[in-house]
C-alpha cells in the first residue's frame, strides 16, 4: 500500500475524573484501519495522558494537521468535545475536524453548536477511510467548501450542506466478525501510559476476594481487557448503541489476543469488557474450553440474567470465572416492561441464587427513576433484592450499585424527555443539557432529568430506602450483631476528627478495596446504625440524613424549598396525569413522537433512534 501523506491526528476525549482501565479500542480500530489504507495517524490519547488544556493548545499550535478525528465513546464528553473543536478552530483553522463515537447522535448540535465538520455515525473502521480519501482529493484540489456530490457517497457521515441543512448518509455496513482487527498494543505503547491499561488486578474487589488469586504461580501476573463480541441482542430505552445486531468473535480471534497479552505484559488476570457476554450459547462454550489451559482468572461484564444456568456458571468457574456482573436494573415487573429488558424477575432471581451456588462474585446494578417509578415500584425493588442480596456472603451495602438514569443522546429516554420538552425547546436548550451532564458518572445524582411524578427529595431517598431495608433484611437473616458503641464512635467522632488515623484503622481491618472504579457503592455505618439502633425511626432519621446532604450540597435555601415541594406532593396525592403505561418507552415515544418537520429533523432522525 503506497503511503499517503495526510497528517491525521486520532485524540480521546476524558471520560472520568481519571483515566479508564478500557482500552481505547474504537480509537486504535481506526488507526489500525487507516494504517492499512497507507495513512499514518498521530495517536493523542488524551483521556489516559491527561495534558492540560495549555498543553493541548500547544500541541495543535505546533503540528496544525489537516484532519483531527475525535473519539467521544460517551455522550458525557460534550462539554471537553466542544472546547477541544473551538481551540482547534482557532489555533488551527484550516483543520477539517472529524468525530466518531456515541457522541456523534448528537450530530446536528455538534455540527451548529460546536463547530464538528463530519460526524461518523457507527462503526469507524470503513468510514474513516472512504472520509479520508474523499478529503485527500479535496484538500489536494484547493478548491474551499465540499463537493456535496462526492461526500453524499460516503455512507455513515454527517455533515451540514451548503443550504444549511443536516445531512446524514446512511449507515454503513457493519465489518464481519471475523475481519476485525486484533488491538495493536505497540500504539499504546507508543503514544499512551500502558500502565493505565495493563494493571495490578487486586484493585478489583473480586479478583482480590477470591483464593485463587493467592496461588503461588499468579504472584506478579497482571490485567488486561479483552471483548469477545460487539453489540447487544437487547435494546433497553436507556442504553445507547452503535452496533447493530450482535456479533460474537471467533473464539481463536479471542484466544489469540489473550494469549498476545499473556505473553507480552504478563497478564495472567482478564476483563471481559462486553457490552453483551455470552449471548452466542455456542461461542461461549467453545471458549470455556479454549480458556481453561490458559489457566487465567477473568471476569466479566454485561451478562444476561436469562442466558446462564446452573451448569453453565458452573463450567464457567471450571474455565477461571471469578465474577460476572448482570444489569438487573431493577426488581419492578412493570419498570422492566418499561426498560424493554425482555427478561423477568424469575430469570433475574434464579440467575443471582444460582451466581451464589456456583461460588462466583457478583454486584447487582440498579437503574432508578425510569418514567412510572414511584413508590410502588421502589417497593416492589426492595422485596426483590431482599430475596436477592440475602444469600450474599457480605453486607448488600457492598453488593448494590445503585444509580439514577441518565438520558443519553440515541435513546428512547432521551427522546422521551426531548419531546415532553424536559431538555427545553431549542437546539440551544438541549445543548445546555449535554454540558449539564458533560464529565459526570450516572452515580452523580445531582444532575438527572426526574422522570417520575414523584419530587426531587423523594426520589433521592429512594437509593437510600432499598440500601436500608436490605442491609436491615441481610442482618435479620443471618443474625448479625448490633454496630458496638466503639464502632460508632470511630466511625462518626474518629472519622470526623482524626480522619488519617480512622483510614489506618479502616485499612489495617482490610474493610476498604477498591472494586474497579464502576459501581457506585455506598459507603458507612451509619446504615447499619439506621438499621439496628434506629430502624423503629428509620423514615424520619433517613430524611434528616438526606435533608442534612441536601444542605451541605445545594444549600439551605435550595434544600427548604425542596422539603416545601415534597410536603406539597404529599398533601395533594397520586396525580391525575400520573405515568401509567407499563410497556416499552420505545413504543410510548413512538406514539407522541410528531415527524419531522424540516430536512435536518428527518436526517437526525435514525440517529436519534439508535440501532
Amino acid at each position: 500500500m503506497p503511503r499517503r501523506d495526510l497528517d491525521i491526528v486520532v485524540c480521546t476525549t476524558p471520560i472520568r475524573p481519571v483515566p479508564t482501565d478500557y482500552p481505547p479500542f474504537g480509537s486504535l480500530a481506526v488507526i489500525q484501519a487507516l494504517r492499512a489504507a497507507g495513512y499514518d495517524p498521530y495517536f493523542y490519547d488524551i483521556d489516559g495522558l491527561r495534558p492540560s488544556i495549555e498543553e493541548v493548545e500547544r500541541f495543535f499550535r505546533e503540528r496544525r494537521p489537516a484532519v483531527l478525528g475525535v473519539s467521544a465513546v460517551v455522550s458525557t464528553a460534550y462539554a471537553y468535545t466542544k472546547k477541544l473543536v473551538q481551540l482547534v478552530k482557532r489555533v488551527s483553522p484550516k483543520t477539517r475536524i472529524v468525530l466518531g463515537g456515541n457522541l456523534a447522535a448528537s450530530a446536528e448540535i455538534l455540527h451548529r453548536q460546536a463547530g464538528v465538520d463530519y460526524c461518523v455515525a457507527g462503526e469507524g473502521e470503513v468510514v474513516s477511510v472512504n472520509l479520508m480519501r474523499y478529503l485527500e482529493e479535496r484538500l489536494a484540489s484547493g478548491k474551499p467548501g465540499d463537493d456535496e456530490e462526492a461526500l453524499y457517497q460516503v455512507k455513515g457521515v454527517t455533515f451540514i450542506d451548503r443550504k444549511g441543512d443536516l445531512v446524514f448518509t446512511g449507515y454503513e455496513l457493519r465489518v464481519a466478525a471475523e475481519e476485525l482487527s486484533d488491538p495493536d498494543y505497540g500504539i499504546l505503547e507508543k503514544y499512551s501510559r500502558l500502565s493505565n491499561f495493563i494493571r495490578d488486578p487486586f484493585n478489583r474487589g473480586d479478583f482480590a476476594a477470591d483464593p485463587r488469586s493467592q496461588e503461588p504461580r499468579r504472584k506478579g501476573k497482571m490485567m488486561g481487557t479483552v471483548i469477545t463480541a460487539k453489540g447487544c441482542v437487547a435494546r433497553c430505552t436507556f442504553c445507547h448503541r452503535w452496533d447493530k445486531g450482535y456479533r460474537a468473535f471467533p473464539v481463536e480471534h479471542i484466544v489469540r489476543r489473550v494469549r498476545c497479552l499473556m505473553d507480552r505484559y504478563n497478564v495472567g488476570y482478564i476483563q471481559f469488557g462486553d457490552e453483551n457476554f455470552g449471548s452466542d450459547r455456542r461461542q461461549v462454550e467453545a471458549l470455556l474450553e479454549a480458556l481453561k489451559p490458559l489457566d487465567i482468572l477473568w471476569q466479566v461484564g454485561g451478562v444476561r440474567c436469562r442466558t446462564v444456568d446452573p451448569g453453565l456458571l458452573k463450567r464457567m468457574k471450571e474455565a477461571g470465572a471469578v465474577g460476572l456482573f448482570y444489569g438487573m436494573e431493577t426488581g419492578s415487573a412493570r419498570i422492566l416492561e418499561v426498560m424493554e429488558k425482555n427478561a423477568t424477575l424469575e430469570h433475574n432471581l434464579n440467575a443471582a441464587v444460582w451466581t451464589q451456588q456456583a461460588g462466583l462474585f457478583t454486584i447487582y446494578q440498579l437503574v432508578m427513576g425510569m418514567p412510572g417509578e414511584n413508590d410502588q415500584t421502589v417497593r416492589e425493588s426492595i422485596e426483590f433484592f431482599k430475596k436477592a442480596t440475602e444469600i450474599m456472603p457480605e453486607s448488600p451495602l457492598n453488593r448494590l450499585s445503585i444509580n439514577y438514569i441518565q438520558a443519553l443522546p440515541g435513546t428512547p429516554v432521551y427522546e422521551y424527555a426531548r419531546h415532553k420538552g424536559l431538555l427545553g425547546k431549542t437546539l440551544a436548550d438541549e445543548e445546555r443539557y449535554l454540558e449539564l451532564i458533560s464529565d459526570i458518572d450516572a452515580e452523580d445524582d445531582t444532575k438527572f432529568i426526574n422522570f417520575t411524578d414523584s419530587d426531587y427529595l423523594t426520589v433521592q431517598s429512594w437509593r437510600r430506602r432499598i440500601t436500608l431495608e436490605c442491609i436491615a433484611h441481610y442482618r435479620r437473616a443471618k443474625g448479625l450483631p448490633w454496630p458496638t458503641l466503639r464502632e460508632i464512635w470511630h466511625h462518626a467522632v474518629v472519622r470526623k476528627l482524626w480522619p488519617a488515623r480512622y483510614e489506618r484503622l479502616r485499612a489495617r481491618a482490610g474493610l476498604e478495596y477498591e472494586r474497579g472504579g464502576y459501581f457506585n457503592l455506598q459507603r458507612g455505618l451509619f446504615y447499619d446504625v439506621l438499621a439496628t439502633w434506629l430502624y423503629p425511626v428509620r423514615t424520619p432519621a433517613l430524611w434528616l440524613w438526606l435533608l442534612a446532604k441536601e444542605a451541605r450540597r445545594a444549600g439551605l435555601g435550595v434544600t427548604l424549598r425542596r422539603a416545601a415541594e415534597a410536603a406539597a406532593c404529599r398533601l395533594r396525592g397520586p396525580r391525575e396525569d400520573a405515568y401509567n403505561e407499563y410497556r416499552s418507552l420505545r413504543k410510548v415515544v413512538d406514539a407522541i413522537a410528531p415527524p419531522a418537520a424540516a430536512p435536518s429533523g428527518a436526517a437526525m432522525a435514525p440517529l436519534r433512534a439508535g440501532r
